[in-house]
């Protein structure tokens, strides 16, 4: 038997406390070629854990061709919380999460 797997890819980001933090995920088809992003329009949200209603942190998405660039304020994050990135097509209505997970935040030393 087959398995339809529509779970979005799950990354651990690791981070280290007041830091700059970013991240660029490339958004390619099967093939590897490059996705059309021209109609989506990108979110995302950390929260503590992922069925808490209040959100800790909207993250900053900069879409650039199919590059979206992730940036992260940690710096009034718990040492463990949760993420995800969420697509909506301005022309269809299709609503796609793209990419969830797992932020781990290290405590800084020099402060």
């Amino acid at each position: 038997m087959e398995t339809l797997n529509l779970i979005p890819p799950s990354v651990e980001w690791q981070t280290y406390r007041n830091d700059t933090t970013e991240m660029t995920v490339l958004l390619v088809d099967e093939n590897d070629a490059a996705l059309d992003l021209t109609d989506w329009t990108f979110t995302g949200k950390v929260r503590e854990y992922p069925s808490d209603v209040a959100v800790l942190e909207n993250l900053t998405i900069t879409k650039t061709d199919n590059a979206l660039t992730i940036v992260l304020d940690n710096s009034d994050l718990p040492l463990t919380s949760y993420f995800d990135i969420e697509g909506v097509n301005s022309e269809t209505d299709k609503v796609s999460t793209v990419l969830r997970g797992r932020i781990a935040v290290e405590e800084d030393v020099t402060r």
